[in-house]
């Protein structure tokens, strides 16, 4: 794969932090499209034949009548996903993740990213579920006087890439195959609670290691974007 110049080479241990990471630095480290490439770790385990994902979006279209509220439209969703990943891994080692924060190294700090809900494999991270919320309390604590901005459907948020390298990181740590390009998820809601974005991520490991390390240039995040609605 190209190289491309690493949007973070040189930067301040507090302008690494992905809190502060602009949209040219996301363009800068993301390429749009598919990838080939399989994920070294083992495979995900298959859902059931009657997925409880699919009876969990059914209930979410009953409540959305009824619900009114953003935050209680998203407490389903947080309950609901949580519901179904635990019946998922009843007999299929698949763990669902709700405390601690996912790590991610860049210029050799470690910087937290805010997330609500993950989901493991084997130990081994798969997705992450966050929104616009979780991510405006952490910036604020670098920006006090941050105002709030309302998820869109388009923008992909520097803290949403930060959690598929962060995946990815783990992955590695938890793989007993030789580096290679590494699959992650983060789910979010849109800003009328309507929808579900679904951000894929191709993540080379080499990827991982530039940033940790502070390379000049590294290989991109090939990055998928798909929008469903309930």
């Amino acid at each position: 794969m190209h190289l491309v110049n690493n949007p973070l080479y040189k930067r301040s241990l507090e302008e690494s932090d992905p809190a502060l990471w602009s949209p040219n630095d996301v363009e800068a480290l993301v390429i749009p499209g598919l990838s080939s490439y399989q994920s070294p770790r083992r495979r995900v385990p298959d859902f059931p034949h009657r997925r409880p994902v699919e009876r969990c979006l059914e209930k979410l279209q009953i409540m959305d009548r009824h619900t009114h509220s953003e935050r209680a439209m998203f407490s389903k969703i947080f309950d609901l996903i949580e519901y179904a990943m635990q019946r998922v891994g009843r007999d299929r080692q698949v763990s669902v993740v709700n405390d601690g924060s996912p790590k991610i190294e860049v210029n050799g700090e470690s910087f937290s990213i805010p997330f609500h809900l993950g989901c493991t494999v084997n130990d081994s991270p798969i997705f992450h579920l966050i929104d616009s919320f979780a991510r405006y309390e952490e910036r604020r604590q670098l920006v006090p006087d941050l105002e709030h901005v309302a998820q869109d459907e388009v923008s992909t948020d520097g803290f949403d890439v930060a959690a598929l390298i962060a995946q990815a990181a783990n992955q590695k740590e938890w793989s007993s195959g030789p580096d290679g390009i590494y699959k992650a998820h983060v789910l979010y809601p849109t800003s009328t609670y309507k929808k579900l974005v679904l951000l894929t991520g191709w993540v080379p490991y080499k990827t991982v290691v530039a940033l940790r390390e502070g390379h000049e240039t590294l290989e991109p995040i090939t990055l998928s974007h798909h929008c469903r609605p309930y």
